[in-house]
């Protein structure tokens, strides 16, 4: 009978272990709770809350990858739950910004694996130049790199002079969803 109990008891803690879906991390923190409570934690490893006037967003500064960044909370509209974390890195000169680019997409890649990204040089039709001797690829407003991960999706993107990393819970993105649609389900 104690063996029976016994293996049971293995077997739930098992499944419980193997089905626990884990949060995203953002700078160590997991991107979980309540709006509040997560940039609290933020607060806690470094960062200053400069504007938080918005509904459902939180806007901090602070360090990120040893720049001086603008953070981004986004929360739920019902449970004001944190799903989304938006890291504006500062302004570079395009050279730099090429190069900055393409160290984060290593350093993600090295962390998160391959990631599939898209370029909007090659959308023109100059892209059918390739047979032109050392045509290099420059990096364009819109280009991005998106790494797919269990707990979330982390996406690189070059905006206008600077880089954009967006962090996406997947847990609290589907909670986000499901209130979107009861809310659009009320009101018809």
């Amino acid at each position: 009978m104690k063996k029976q109990n016994i293996f049971l008891f293995v077997l739930v803690v098992l499944l419980n272990g193997c089905s626990r879906k884990e949060h995203l991390l953002f700078n160590n923190v997991p991107i979980d709770g309540r709006l509040v409570k997560f940039a609290g934690e933020l607060t806690r490893s470094g960062f200053i809350i400069s504007d938080s006037t918005k509904t459902n967003e939180i806007m901090l500064n602070g360090e990120f990858l040893n720049k001086d960044c603008t953070i981004y909370v986004w929360g739920t509209n019902k449970n004001k739950l944190a799903y989304k974390v938006i890291v504006n890195l500062p302004v570079e000169a395009p050279d730099s910004l090429q190069y900055s680019f393409e160290k984060m997409q290593k350093l993600c890649s090295s962390k998160y694996g391959n990631g599939k990204s898209r370029y909007q040089q090659y959308k023109s039709p100059a892209r059918f130049l390739f047979n032109e001797p050392k045509l290099k690829r420059q990096i364009r407003q819109g280009d991005f790199t998106r790494f797919n991960i269990d707990s979330g999706i982390i996406t690189l993107e070059v905006q206008d002079g600077f880089i954009s990393i967006t962090y996406l819970d997947k847990l609290n993105n589907e909670i986000r969803k499901s209130e979107r649609k009861k809310e659009n389900d009320e009101e018809i």
